[in-house]
């Protein structure tokens, strides 16, 4: 119903709100129709062209209702202020306040319309929506021999299922999850056909549940696989009672396959009679819903991945030739593994395509199923279709538009919980919720997607989540013409009914893209995606011109465009703004009419390292939830922050001066989670005003306590260090610059949970907390605390009967402790009391005095690091699983021998080591050696032969292993090393995918014999030779590398040649630097390889003098060509034909001598970015402009031209005036 506050609004401009309730109402008679219409679009155009117009209609008619409830609000708002300065400029507003009611009826009107003619199309309110194509009917036979790259799936199942649980019930229930057309179905019919299995069980059953769980059936289905009968009735209880009796003391399986209904109490019913069966009874349950799953499991439910590329293909060839060899038809056979990229794993897409492909051997056919759109094919060309659409058909609705809105993200494209779900938040999809939070209820929709299989986690650590690909493509789908994602700068296919709108951010971002935008005045949500450029530059014409007039955006991000400074005032449109990004850009400053924008839920300011302050008035915000402001330099917080008591989220808060903003103010913001850092504690005048924040009771995280320089009094930061305990609960504590000579006593109780603490810079401490006596805690790093003489028995805490110090602890680290002498040991008077059992990395780093007092009986220590600890008397503890050893500048450290584990092992600056300590250790992978100058053997390799990464630095008695092979070797960094080195052999590293030679004075040249075993150096990738004077080739005979990409050569005085045959050589090389060079004097015979993409040459005045020979044009690959340094020019630069048309970025630099620029031969086609530096007698661009296809222009240092250039005024801008990015001695103009 409408509002009280918006009823107010309409009384005070005596307005009539009849049809405004009218207009609600009908909305959602509306919203339950298009429901009901869903499934029968997909069938009907006409259906699907109607519902288009209803949808277009009912998104305008929102709009204007949110337009009233805002400007609703903020009258309210400006009532409760009584702020002279008004938000908004009512009277001013009086005569186009009168013209809502016409909108209001024009708006009604066109739903009313477009309603009545839903009988003509067969759709009635509340009628029931079309079912889906029901799915095919499964049965417990199949083809194994059809089956690729289950068997690890298969042999987990047959596992669980022969396995005795161990549980005092006799069923066990195996839930098998994945989305739908993973092949959940087909696991379960190959272990349910094993003989294994057939032998273990009494009797088996197989029932296809489906989508409606009909007890009757499914009861009646196993009665008649246990008894060998048909059932005679239909009396569920008369069922159930037969089965119980039939199953009496036998072992039996039953598979329950494609199961979704939720009900427990259903489930409950369902399994009572497998009660009676006999221990080591195991039903599996197949679904795509993991609350199903967890419903019924009682073991771990198994999780079915999608199957690789390889066995992908392997399935799909099989129906596309029919069991017969793909190796007969190479042509057709690449472009059939490039269709099976498209099925993403998933075999039923495989088999459809295959299917689609049968027997079909001309090449255009497959070109075509690779060019086509899978939604595209009909229901009975393809299965995926109904798999998929079923699993969003039967989604809950107001799950369906949170899945749709998903259709912005690209491909592939890893998003997080939290960012979606204030994107869902932002557009209103979450149904407001009775004493749960907005957030809240957005997890749980979230959960939901993930349960359904809707969203997978990502691989690796990161806690992102990723859609399968052809799930991406039905919320592309379902949302139709309502969500568009720019491929390229290809905006076709952008409508006036386009709501949602994302693209890949590039490099620039001209205007050009973006016009077609001034037809979609209904935009809610403009999105650029981080996929394909990290920062980008946008048009500020985009800013300044287009995005005002998309006045119905919800959702705006600008984030990481560099050339980002202002926002411009016109920002005050975007009246229904509720998520604004603009972090990691330059912005310098907010305009105040920001604080004008109601409805802001989430702002976003993070590493805008520019930034200083906010806004006078963040306080009218009253409806922001969450501002990130770290990684920013603002100063301090402006006043009445207080107001914004609906934040859930505040990154930090910034203490001021006397009158500035006040720690007080924390009390308000009592919905705070996450992470907060309260910053320059110093500027607390009172103690006292620190308890009244009330951080005990703010729900947080993780806490930061920063002090921002020297304190004048000790005991006023004691004091508010014991007033700012923080809840019990809170998981991550950092302390920062703190000037008490204790701590308070809360920091080591019991009590807290914190999983990790950051002690830093606390410099005026005398001891350690008692950190031993918290139970949770598995991260500790204490760093400069000056103050510390010695680590006491206080650290380890107060010890019980049954707890152990440091109990959780995994990493500590000491850094940076400048007077710490000493480490006592843990004094055990409980015997068997060991302490740090569970550490597993150790780190003491630049604790210069430290003497003694490395910890003992570390048993699960895998990481080991001593740097710049000088006065360290000690030998290695035992630590018989370490993993990885670091011993840098603490040559006092005893290493006998290294550990027999240890993979990884570094060591520098022990003067007087000659030989290393192997000893028993077999499995060494990587070795960094620095600063050792005595050092002159290098460990001898005997099998297996693991190392994999070496690099030697300052190590010039060192002797090469001229007669060594090292066959696993990878990659090799050698610096100011190996002084009695002159010719580098390549053939004793085989396997080497990186060399990077640099500072080796007496090395000469490369050799590599290719008369042994080893041709061609076929892993080499990267090659990089600096600061070798005395340099002068490469193998003559050339380097036969064939997958080498990079290729630099840097201060290389006496280089005279590149190897020979480069061109034919190095088919691979896609990135060649040649810098200060000055004795090379041409490229090889043959020229460049045709893969080059990257060419920079600089400071090498006899090799440029030969330009004109280079043969660039006959580079089709080539992007990127940068010249750089003195050099003569004849006339202008560049000259004819030397440039290729490829070419994409242009850089000049550092040439006195250029004085004009050649616009011929500038005029390339596919040029983007030219870049000209230092070329102070460069006077002017050249007559005939620069090419239209560029986007950034970058001029430095350039006097000449400066004053030319300036916007509007400059002699040359009619020249550049249309690059949309130019930036002159690094300002965007």
């Amino acid at each position: 119903m409408v509002s009280h506050e918006v009823l107010q609004f309409f009384s005070r401009w005596n307005l009539n709100s009849e049809p405004l309730r009218k207009l609600k109402i009908t909305l959602s008679v509306i919203n339950a129709v298009l429901n009901e219409a869903e499934e029968k679009q997909i069938k009907n155009p006409v259906v699907k062209e109607w519902v288009n117009k209803l949808k277009d209609a009912a998104y305008h008619a929102q709009d204007l209702l949110d337009e009233i409830a805002t400007d609703a609000s903020r009258y309210k708002l400006e009532a409760e202020l009584k702020s002279k300065v008004q938000l908004f400029n009512l009277t001013s507003h009086s005569s186009s306040y009168k013209g809502i009611e016409l909108k209001i009826e024009e708006s009604l009107g066109r739903l009313e319309y477009l309603a009545k003619q839903r009988d003509l199309l067969g759709l009635e309110e509340g009628g029931g929506c079309e079912k889906p194509s029901q799915k095919r009917r499964t049965t417990s036979l199949v083809e194994e021999s059809a089956v690729y790259g289950r068997d690890g799936d298969s042999e987990a199942i047959t596992e669980l299922l022969l396995a005795d649980d161990g549980r005092g019930d006799n069923i066990s229930v195996i839930p098998i999850v994945g989305m739908g057309g993973v092949g959940k179905t087909t696991l379960a019919q190959l272990v349910y056909n094993k003989k294994l299995v057939t032998e273990r069980f009494d009797v088996r059953a197989w029932v296809c549940v489906s989508q409606e769980f009909d007890m009757l059936r499914i009861t009646k289905t196993i009665l008649e696989a246990v008894t060998s009968s048909i059932g005679d009735t239909d009396d569920l209880d008369l069922l159930q009672v037969r089965l119980n009796k039939s199953l009496v003391g036998r072992k039996f399986l039953i598979v329950l396959d494609d199961v979704w209904n939720e009900n427990y109490l259903d489930w409950e019913v369902l399994r009572t009679p497998f009660k009676s069966g006999a221990n080591g009874s195991k039903v599996i349950l197949t679904t795509r819903n993991e609350t199903v799953a967890s419903i019924a499991r009682t073991v771990k439910t198994y999780h079915l991945k999608p199957l690789t590329d390889e066995d992908c293909w392997l399935l799909f060839a099989k129906h596309a030739f029919r069991n017969r060899e793909s190796t007969a038809h190479p042509n057709l056979e690449l472009i059939g593994k490039e269709i099976v990229k498209k099925c993403n794993g998933l075999p039923l897409a495989a088999k459809t395509l295959g299917s689609l492909l049968r027997l079909k051997l001309d090449p255009k056919e497959w070109v075509k199923i690779l060019e086509s759109n899978i939604w595209n094919f009909s229901d009975c060309e393809s299965n995926i279709l109904p798999a998929l659409r079923l699993s969003y058909h039967y989604l809950p609705s107001h799950l369906k538009p949170c899945f749709a809105y998903c259709s912005i993200f690209p491909k592939s494209f890893k998003f997080k919980k939290e960012q979606l779900v204030l994107l869902w938040m932002a557009e209103d999809f979450l149904l407001h919720p009775k004493g749960e939070n907005l957030e809240e209820v957005g997890f749980e929709y979230f959960n939901d997607l993930v349960s359904r299989s809707f969203f997978r986690r990502s691989s690796g650590r990161s806690q992102c989540y990723v859609m399968h690909d052809l799930l991406n493509d039905l919320a592309l789908f379902v949302s139709g013409e309502f969500c568009f994602r720019m491929q390229a700068d290809n905006s076709y296919g952008l409508s006036r009914k386009t709501r949602y709108f994302s693209y890949s951010r590039m490099n620039f971002d001209a205007y050009e893209k973006f016009e077609a935008f001034h037809g979609a005045k209904g935009l809610r949500s403009f999105l650029p995606s981080n996929v394909s450029v990290r920062l980008g530059c946008l048009s500020t014409k985009v800013i300044l011109h287009l995005l005002p007039e998309l006045r119905s955006l919800r959702v705006l991000s600008l984030s990481h465009y560099w050339n980002l400074t202002v926002l411009p005032d016109s920002i005050c449109n975007l009246k229904q703004l509720r998520y604004l990004d603009v972090s990691h850009t330059a912005i310098k400053v907010l305009p105040d009419l920001v604080c004008t924008l109601y409805n802001l839920q989430t702002l976003l300011l993070s590493c805008c390292r520019s930034l200083t302050e906010l806004p006078t008035n963040m306080g009218w915000l009253i409806n922001l939830r969450h501002l990130d402001i770290c990684g920013t330099n603002l100063i301090e917080m402006p006043l009445l922050m207080g107001r914004l008591k609906s934040l859930q989220t505040l990154t930090s808060f910034i203490l001021g001066k006397k009158g500035g903003s006040s720690i007080k103010e924390l009390r308000q913001f009592q919905q705070l989670k996450g992470s907060l850092s309260i910053l320059k504690l110093e500027n607390v005048v009172d103690a006292r005003d620190a308890l009244e924040a009330n951080l005990h009771k703010l729900q947080l995280n993780e806490l930061v306590l920063n002090w921002g320089g020297d304190t004048n009094d000790s005991k006023k930061d004691r004091d508010m260090l014991d007033h700012l305990q923080p809840h019990a609960n809170l998981r991550k504590l950092t302390i920062e610059n703190y000037g008490g000579t204790i701590f308070s006593d809360w920091l080591g109780h019991a009590s807290c949970n914190m999983v990790s603490v950051q002690i830093h810079n606390c410099k005026y401490c005398l001891f350690l907390p008692p950190f031993g006596n918290l139970p949770s805690l598995e991260f500790l790093s204490i760093v400069g605390l000056d103050g510390v003489v010695t680590i006491g028995t206080e650290f380890y805490g107060t010890v019980g009967s049954k707890s152990k110090p440091f109990a959780s602890l995994q990493t500590l680290r000491f850094k940076n402790m400048l007077q710490l002498q000493e480490w006592l040991p843990f004094r055990d008077d409980n015997e068997g009391v060991v302490p740090f059992s569970r550490l597993q990395q150790l780190y003491i780093q630049n604790c210069c005095n430290l003497t003694k007092g490395l910890p003992d009986s570390l048993f699960s220590l895998k990481t080991l690091v001593i740097e710049k600890c000088q006065q360290l008397v000690a030998s290695l503890p035992h630590v018989p699983a370490l993993h990885e050893l670091k011993l840098q500048y603490c040559n006092k450290v005893l290493l006998n021998e290294l550990p027999p584990q240890v993979l990884k092992f570094t060591i520098s600056g022990y003067d007087a080591l000659v030989s290393l300590p192997m000893g028993n250790n077999h499995c060494l992978e990587e070795l960094d050696v620095s600063d050792c100058p005595s050092l002159r053997l290098l460990p001898s390799i005997g099998k297996p032969d693991t190392l994999k990464s070496l690099s030697v630095n300052n190590c010039g008695k060192l002797v090469f292993p001229m007669h060594q092979c090292y066959p696993s070797l990878e990659s090799l960094c050698i610096r100011s090393s190996f002084d009695s080195l002159v010719s580098f052999p390549l053939e004793l590293f085989p396997k080497l995918n990186h060399l990077d030679i640099h500072s080796c004075q007496n090395l000469h040249s490369f050799s590599f014999s290719n008369q042994g075993p080893l041709q061609h150096l076929l892993s080499l990738r990267s090659l990089q030779i600096t600061n070798c004077s005395n340099f002068v080739s490469l193998p003559e005979e050339g380097l036969p590398a064939p997958n080498l990409t990079c290729f630099r050569v840097y201060n290389c005085y006496n280089l005279k040649s590149l190897p020979d045959q480069m061109h034919t050589l190095l088919p691979s090389l896609q990135i060649l630097s040649i810098r200060f060079c000055p004795e090379l004097e041409s490229f090889p015979d043959g020229g460049l390889p045709s893969s080059l993409n990257s060419l920079e040459i600089y400071s090498c005045k006899k090799l440029i003098a030969s330009r004109l020979g280079w043969g660039l044009q006959g580079l089709p690959s080539l992007r990127s060509f940068c010249i750089r340094g003195k050099f003569e020019i004849s006339e202008s630069f560049p000259e004819r034909e030397l440039l290729p048309s490829s070419l994409t970025s242009l850089q000049i630099w550092n040439n006195p001598l250029l004085k004009s620029l050649n616009g011929d031969e500038l005029y390339l086609i596919a040029l983007k970015k030219l870049g000209i530096g230092c070329c102070p007698n460069l006077h002017s661009m050249p007559e005939e402009g620069l090419p239209t296809s560029l986007s950034f222009l970058n001029v430095m240092k350039c006097p000449l031209l400066k004053n030319r250039c300036l916007r509007e005024k400059g002699e040359d801008w009619s020249k550049i005036a249309h690059i949309p990015v130019i930036k002159i001695d690094e300002k965007v103009i």
